[in-house]
């Protein structure tokens, strides 16, 4: 069972952010089984969503 809880703000740069984000899917694929890394995923990719679509509001 997964609860949402509140992260403080990840201060990579975007470019940081996509590696992370290729990275971590890459461990998932590795172990698809691992709950730990796909949550890790999971995280970086709403991050990752979050900052994007700032970034595209702020144009």
């Amino acid at each position: 069972m997964t609860t949402a809880t509140t992260t403080p703000e990840d201060t990579r740069s975007t470019d940081d952010l996509k590696m992370a984000l290729v990275e971590s899917l890459m461990a998932v694929i590795g172990a698809p089984d691992d709950e730990p890394s796909a949550e890790k995923a999971a995280t970086i990719i709403h991050t990752l969503d979050a900052r994007l679509t700032a970034e595209a509001v702020s144009d």
